[in-house]
């Protein structure tokens, strides 16, 4: 592996981090098992695998894409108990 794999994969989960944000922030606050709840789980995810595609990128980048996505709904869950606060 080289540099341009590494700065890609960082570019990719980066990027999926920043999109899966606002997901994170409205799912906090849905009830569980909702649709809602739902909807904010598997839309970032579908999005993630149309941007693997579109952008005919590795197999090899399939876990730094679900580590941005696990990150994403983290930090935005964690952004909407803050400004409760």
């Amino acid at each position: 592996m080289n540099l341009k794999f590494y700065t890609i994969a960082s570019g990719i989960t980066l990027l999926i981090t920043v999109i899966n944000l606002p997901f994170g922030y409205i799912r906090s606050n849905s009830p569980k098992f909702s649709r809602k709840k739902g909807r904010c789980i598997y839309i970032p995810i579908l999005i993630s695998i149309a941007l693997r595609k579109l952008l005919s990128l590795s197999y090899y980048l399939i876990p730094f894409m679900i580590a941005g996505t696990i990150a994403g709904q983290l930090i935005g869950a964690r952004m909407k108990k803050t400004k409760a606060d």
